[in-house]
């Protein structure tokens, strides 16, 4: 027998600790499944051997395999071999502690809330463990009624509105089907959409101008679509024409969340390759910030990403999970923006560039302020510029023949308000459109939770973290790993701490050495034809192509798994 001993929770990877009895064979020859009442395999868990007799299970509760949560319903936890032979996990602890182990994630801006609760089951001579699953909607309180009934005219504008959301599906639906059926009549399509921006994300655009070195539109029609439909509202026309591109393209190359994928079911032929703006950073998104407010539903258009890229193969756990899919789906091409950036001709004529419109900043030291937003969203965006010590920065830098660049989220509106007796030195640069170019002439970056860490990185120069809310910050925002200890620089709670580290010298980079290698599998100015050939071509490496189709026959196997239903054990 099994029994379980403790469980913890890591974001949304649910750990189970077991301890074996004297009886219970070797680990070796198992797998442990989680297995519904009637004898069905929902997944299969990933075991990890720990300290001792003890062991830990995990399983992705927003991932069972297919890309989608665990189903609703109730579960064992059994122990299994290839000779048919199946150990139950028990339970025999305190039923307090079993219920507390629990765990509810809110979803969607508080529309929905999935559960994880524990259980046993009270009707059988074993007290073994059951788990349930439920994903339930929150019924919203009326708030002119305590009773919660709606009156009537309210009834009547949400039955409207849902009449006229479902009206809008359904004609979105439809113009997808005519457009898509007359395919054969034309070259194929490749689509760049991007609904966050209303230019191409950098990602797309170094792809989309690379197949147009390549001359890739002899073959192919590569069309593009940009919509900041955060920023601004949209005509349904607008959106139809969007919707008719969709559906003429055979290959769809995207930045971030396309709405339409929510409820548009794109055909089965249709290849989407997620070219994700960011890098490897620490906020949490997607499905990485489950429970918290503003993250997607169980079934998003996250989920419809073929293809995801990372910088590494050690990495790519860090873009699969938001996204709530395979990790043998994110393929480590490299970003395509490095490309230019890792260009020495690119980087002679982007400084030569920068210093003849900046010509104060030749010959000092540069030290580039670039700090991630605080707030919910981009309406709501700001930095609180009241924790700067502005003059003790000033004096450093009059100390060290220095000049500051004040670099904000794209999200923080308006440019720095700098003192005049200060702008000889400090300059804001949220004009300036490539942030990396910047990173050419920087000595030193401070920052907190950007991931313009890892573009820097490969600069091979000092950053200090000036993480002043991290504790506030994980808890509300959510970070996907440790902080402390995956950051390459020094991490400081105040700003004085910042201006002590500057003047000593003190910047920890030899975390920077340490990390680099883990990160980055290519550092070259390849990425675009990586992606091109690898993903847009069909072209993909065996290595990577074997590894997906394995993992898929694994996930195929334990689901086709069936067990003995509980009434008959």
């Amino acid at each position: 027998m099994f029994y379980l001993k403790d469980v913890s929770w890591e974001r949304i990877h649910l750990n189970l600790w077991l301890e074996p009895d004297e009886t219970s064979v070797g680990l070796a020859s198992l797998r442990f499944y989680l297995v519904s009442l009637s004898g069905k395999t929902e997944a299969e868990f990933s075991l990890a051997e720990a300290d001792g007799q003890s062991f830990r299970l995990s399983l992705n509760v927003t991932n069972n395999g297919l890309n989608r949560c665990v189903t609703s319903g109730t579960y064992r936890v059994l122990a299994a071999d290839d000779t048919g032979k199946v150990i139950p996990v028990l339970y025999e602890g305190l039923f307090e502690t079993l219920t507390g182990f629990g765990r509810g994630f809110v979803y969607d801006s508080g529309k929905g809330v999935y559960s994880v609760s524990f259980m046993i089951d009270e009707f059988t001579d074993l007290p073994e463990l059951r788990l349930v699953f439920l994903d339930a909607g929150l019924t919203p309180s009326d708030k002119g009624n305590p009773y919660g009934k709606k009156r009537l005219s309210d009834r009547l504008k949400s039955g409207l509105k849902k009449t006229a959301g479902a009206a809008n599906v359904l004609s979105q639906r439809l113009i997808y089907a005519v457009v898509r059926a007359f395919r054969f009549l034309r070259k194929p399509h490749i689509l760049f959409l991007c609904e966050k921006r209303d230019v191409l994300a950098p990602n797309m655009l170094a792809v989309y101008q690379r197949m147009h070195q390549r001359g890739m539109t002899k073959t192919y029609v590569i069309d593009s679509s940009t919509r900041n439909t955060e920023s601004r509202h949209f005509s349904k026309l607008s959106t139809a024409g969007v919707i008719v591109k969709i559906a003429k393209a055979e290959t769809i190359i995207v930045d971030d969340y396309v709405p339409a994928f929510n409820s548009l079911a794109l055909a089965d032929s249709v290849r989407v390759i997620q070219l994700w703006h960011a890098g490897a950073g620490f906020k949490g998104v997607g499905y990485s910030r489950w429970g918290h407010f503003g993250c997607p539903p169980p079934f998003s258009a996250h989920r419809r990403n073929d293809f995801a890229i990372a910088d590494s193969m050690a990495i790519r756990h860090f873009f699969s999970e938001p996204f709530g899919i395979l990790e043998e789906q994110v393929i480590p091409t490299g970003m395509p923006r490095m490309d230019a950036y890792l260009s020495e001709e690119h980087r002679r004529t982007a400084v030569e560039k920068l210093y003849a419109s900046y010509p104060a900043l030749k010959g000092k030291q540069i030290i580039l302020f670039a700090p991630t937003y605080r707030g919910r969203n981009r309406k709501t965006a700001y930095y609180p510029y009241e924790l700067i010590d502005f003059d003790g920065l000033y004096r450093y830098c009059e100390d060290n023949d220095a000049a500051v660049l004040f670099k904000m989220h794209p999200w923080v509106p308006g440019e720095v308000a700098l003192d005049a007796r200060y702008r000889d030195r400090f300059f804001s640069m949220n004009a300036y459109p490539d942030i990396n170019e910047l990173f050419y002439i920087t000595d030193l970056l401070i920052t907190d939770y950007s991931s313009c860490i890892y573009e820097f990185m490969l600069m091979k120069k000092p950053m200090l973290f000036f993480a002043f809310d991290k504790d506030r910050y994980s808890v509300s925002r959510g970070f996907h790993r440790d902080y402390a200890s995956n950051v390459p620089g020094k991490i400081c709670m105040t700003f004085d701490e910042v201006l002590r580290a500057m003047r000593a010298r003190d910047f920890e980079f030899e975390k920077v050495e340490r990390m680099l290698p883990e990160y980055f599998d290519h550092a070259d100015t390849d990425s675009s034809d990586r992606v091109i050939d690898w993903l847009v071509l069909d072209r993909l490496p065996d290595a990577y192509a074997s590894a997906l189709k394995e993992r898929r026959d694994a996930i195929k196997r334990a689901r086709a798994r069936s067990f003995p239903p509980v009434d008959s054990v």
